[in-house]
């Protein structure tokens, strides 16, 4: 039985990895551009590792918009998302349904809460892939291996906006486009737009976001009641 991402999309290697690279793209405050008048993709890529390096937990509230072939409308979730180095990630969807899903120990378990039952998959041996991005300039770096970056200033919206296109055609038939919007008056990722080769488009906006708030180990431990089965899954 393959394993399932929230909106009940069968989970993929892709779809596991990209839980782990909008992490990293969330922890990229551009707190760079220390002159807002003269910068520039060098100055703020630059500023972006350098405080990606002292990133060591994030919380934010998020919103999720997902526009699928196989939907007639949008399906939009909310909920919040926490991360702590080195490897744990907690993403809490609240609405329209209720799902959990942590990467801890070298598991990700999903937890229906409405369903009294929860899934768990090995991934300890996709792990390097997933929290390389979380390294000091893992995601910049990893990216610009695959992506040009184009980087717009816009003023009346108070955002700088990272837009990555793909290198080949290769990457095309994977990712078609990434766009980051960073606001401009907290120095925070505020938005992603990630387009799959299919023409999926998965977007996350974030508000509420701290940075380097003391978080407990407890946040990573989901104490399932008694009578939830768990079952143990493979991934596609």
């Amino acid at each position: 039985m393959a394993f399932r991402d929230p909106v009940g999309q069968p989970m993929s290697r892709r779809t596991l990895i990209a839980f782990g690279l909008l992490a990293a793209l969330l922890s990229l405050p551009a707190t760079a551009a220390t002159n807002k008048q003269n910068a520039t993709l060098a100055s703020v890529i630059k500023k972006i590792q350098e405080q990606q390096k002292s990133t060591q937990t994030m919380q934010a509230t998020f919103r999720q918009e997902k526009e699928l072939a196989l939907l007639s409308a949008p399906e939009v979730s909310t909920g919040t998302f926490v991360f702590s180095k080195p490897n744990n990630v907690l993403w809490s969807y609240e609405a329209p349904k209720r799902v959990q899903m942590l990467i801890a120990n070298g598991a990700l378990t999903t937890y229906f809460p409405d369903l009294k039952k929860a899934e768990r998959i090995d991934v300890k041996r996709f792990e390097d892939r997933i929290f390389k991005y979380m390294g000091a300039t893992g995601a910049i770096d990893e990216l610009a291996k695959f992506f040009d970056f184009t980087f717009t200033d816009n003023p009346k919206a108070g955002t700088y906006v990272l837009d990555l296109t793909p290198k080949n055609k290769a990457v095309t038939k994977r990712v078609r486009r990434i766009k980051i919007w960073i606001d401009k008056s907290s120095y925070i990722t505020s938005k992603v737009e990630y387009v799959e080769g299919d023409g999926d488009i998965t977007r996350y906006e974030f508000t509420n976001v701290k940075i380097n708030e003391a978080v407990p180990a407890s946040r990573f431990v989901l104490n399932l009641p008694a009578g939830v089965k768990v079952e143990q899954m493979k991934i596609q």
